[in-house]
C-alpha cells in the first residue's frame, strides 16, 4: 500500500462505494482525530490496486484464529478491575498466532504490572456492552488467564 494508517484505508475503503453520503469512525484521540481529518482532505478512493492488496489481506486474517478487536478501549472506561483490555487481546492474538513465543509472556507481564491482569476480570460486563466489535470479552479474558496468569 502508498501509506497511511489502517484507519485511513478503512475510511477510504468505506467512503469510496458509490452513493456513500456518511461515515462514521470512533475515535478517542486528537491523533485518530486528525488522521481522520488528513484522510478526507483531498479525499481519494481506494485504487483497485489497493483493493486487490486489502482483499488479500482480508482473506489471510480470517483464515486466522484472532480477536477482532480495534483497540478502541470503550471497554476501558469504567472497568473496575482497570484492565487494558486491548492489549491484553493483542497478546493474546501474538499468542494464538505463535504459541511458542515467549515474547507475549514478556509483554503480558509488563502489561499487567501497569494495570489489572486477566484475571482480575470481575465479569461486570460492562466492557461487553460497549464493545462495537461485541466480542465475548470475559470469555476471552479467561482464555488470556489460562494462557498467561
Amino acid at each position: 500500500l502508498y501509506g497511511g494508517s489502517p484507519a485511513s484505508y478503512a475510511i477510504r475503503f468505506a467512503a469510496g462505494f458509490p452513493g456513500m453520503m456518511m461515515v462514521l469512525s470512533g475515535m478517542s484521540s486528537m491523533e485518530q482525530m486528525n488522521d481522520n481529518l488528513n484522510t478526507f482532505t483531498n479525499f481519494e478512493p481506494l485504487d483497485n490496486k489497493e483493493r486487490e492488496i486489502i482483499d488479500t489481506v482480508v482473506k489471510t486474517l480470517q483464515e486466522k484464529p484472532l480477536i477482532q478487536c480495534t483497540a478502541c478501549r470503550y471497554c476501558c472506561d469504567g472497568c473496575p478491575s482497570n484492565i487494558n483490555i486491548p492489549e491484553i487481546f493483542k497478546a493474546l492474538n501474538t499468542k494464538r498466532l505463535y504459541p511458542n513465543d515467549a515474547r507475549p509472556n514478556f509483554f503480558y507481564g509488563g502489561l499487567a504490572d501497569r494495570g489489572g491482569r486477566a484475571k482480575d476480570c470481575i465479569a461486570c460486563a460492562q466492557c461487553e456492552g460497549v464493545c462495537p466489535q461485541h466480542l465475548t470479552i470475559i470469555e476471552l479474558l479467561k482464555e488470556a488467564s489460562e494462557r498467561f496468569d
